[in-house]
């Protein structure tokens, strides 16, 4: 693939993988990061895919992308969201104390 022919994809191509991630994940931001990654993948790979399949690669990189992101976010939890007392505890328990008392008494 020339530069001319990824300027072309870029220029044919990414207003309808847009569209295609948009209706997908209902996210303008998410929806421009992944056309964004699919043409930069895009980019990296311009000496491995064949200029007529260019719309084939964003489109399918575009989706898996998506996927990534969406797996991605659906592990990650809100902490505003999470019980904070399951994560931690306020109550201090030094043994420093019992240490030293057994100490004094030897």
């Amino acid at each position: 693939m020339t530069i001319d022919d990824y300027n072309s994809a870029v220029e044919k191509h990414a207003d309808s993988v847009y569209r295609f991630i948009l209706k997908n994940c209902r996210n303008e931001a998410i929806a421009q990061d992944v056309v964004q990654e699919s043409f930069e993948k895009l980019w990296v790979k311009l000496d491995t895919v064949a200029g007529e399949k260019a719309k084939s690669y964003i489109f399918t990189t575009a989706y898996h992308t998506l996927v990534d992101i969406l797996r991605k976010e659906k592990r990650m939890t809100n902490f505003d969201q999470t019980n904070e007392g399951l994560h931690f505890h306020t109550d201090q328990y030094n043994d420093l104390s019992e240490v030293l008392e057994q100490a004094l008494k030897t």
